[in-house]
């Protein structure tokens, strides 16, 4: 499945068909460009029958993030999910329920854009 670009109507069924990614796993965080990010999480997808799978987002246009290194990837809590905004000139992904403030969360990142890519799952 190709790239497709993520906007306000078709975010809230995705993340509601992968559970907001709660208990998912981070696989990786990879720099595209000096101003765009991939990130990586290992999924369950109940329009599979809660079958795994990879699911990738990609942030352009980034300005602002809060990254950690790989080792500590696996480390960071996903029992809440993650938190996904998106208006009409800025986006945010956010590990964790934050709201409106995902600055606050242990890792984030903020761009223009954001897109998705469902992937086989990586084990």
């Amino acid at each position: 499945m190709p790239v497709k670009p993520l906007k306000t109507s078709s975010l809230t069924p995705l993340l509601v068909r992968l559970d907001h990614l709660c208990g998912g796993d981070l696989c990786s965080i990879t720099t595209l460009s000096p101003t765009s990010l991939s990130i990586r999480f290992s999924v369950q997808d109940s329009a599979r029958g809660y079958d795994w799978i990879d699911i990738q987002f990609v942030v352009s246009g980034v300005s602002n993030a809060k990254l950690v290194s790989d080792n500590v990837l696996s480390s960071l809590d996903m029992s809440e999910g993650i938190t996904v905004e998106i208006n009409a000139n800025t986006c945010a992904l956010a590990i964790g329920a934050y709201k409106g403030r995902v600055n606050e969360a242990p890792l984030y990142i903020m761009g223009t854009s954001m897109a998705y890519e469902e992937l086989p799952f990586s084990g």
